[in-house]
């Protein structure tokens, strides 16, 4: 760890003693390329000592066609499960024990004693249920969700369970929109990459994962951060800061 700047928020000392644990849910557009990311900075920080990182990748998915190239896909990866095809290849490449499961993450059934949860879904209500979820509800686990449109997005920590009062909590995406517990989806899949793409612009994802690979990073390198994640318009080149209050 390089910490030379006091922080608003600091890594939890136990990140530093063994290997941190992440629950990564959804490996599609935005999943794929932070388990991309994950898998870098799991190299970079062994090389720096650290136990490095242990991740558990849950996607129910296959992959499809209009995933190739807009995703972290290739064409021999059509018709396998989005979370272990993708594991399995980090693994082979990185030597790493990854684990994936191939189905879709209950919030009720969760691992309350894992470090990081990250949310890489498109479901508003699976927000508002994993904000509410009892399994979390006396855990210091954090919380990254990200979320996007056609070329807007947001990357949100925070604290999913409680905390006790000499410990700072972050307000989570569900704090900063309760709206979504009872919001409605649109989420019919593409049936041509035409169509995907005018959804959603190729570079949204990536964009969204870098905000997110830069708080982990930051945590994990530095031992804490100053802002809590970003607003991003990749049309208007725009990145805006969700600075920690307190």
């Amino acid at each position: 760890m390089e910490a030379n700047v006091p922080f608003k928020f600091c890594t939890p000392s136990s990140w530093f003693s063994r290997r941190v644990s992440i629950d990564l849910i959804g490996v599609g557009g935005t999943g794929s390329e932070i388990l991309a990311s994950l898998a870098r900075i799991d190299h970079a920080i062994r090389e720096l000592g650290h136990s490095g990182l242990k991740i558990k990748a849950w996607d129910g998915d296959k992959v499809e066609r209009p995933n190739i190239g807009r995703q972290a896909f290739y064409p021999a990866d059509l018709g396998h499960n989005k979370a272990i095809v993708t594991i399995q290849r980090i693994n082979y490449l990185f030597g790493l024990d990854w684990v994936a499961v191939p189905a879709m993450f209950d919030v009720d059934r969760g691992n309350g004693n894992s470090d990081l949860v990250i949310t890489c879904v498109d479901v508003a209500q699976f927000r508002a249920d994993l904000a509410k979820s009892k399994v979390y509800s006396y855990s210091k686990t954090l919380w990254l969700d990200t979320g996007n449109g056609s070329h807007t997005g947001q990357v949100i920590l925070g604290t999913l369970g409680r905390v006790n009062d000499k410990d700072m909590k972050l307000p989570t995406v569900f704090d900063f929109y309760p709206e979504l517990d009872g919001m409605q989806d649109d989420n019919t899949p593409s049936c041509s990459m035409e169509e995907a793409l005018q959804n959603q612009d190729l570079p949204i994802n990536r964009a969204i994962a870098n905000v997110a690979m830069q708080l982990v990073w930051s945590l994990l390198r530095h031992g804490g951060i100053n802002h809590q994640g970003a607003f991003i318009d990749i049309r208007k080149g725009i990145q805006t800061p969700i600075n920690i209050i307190g």
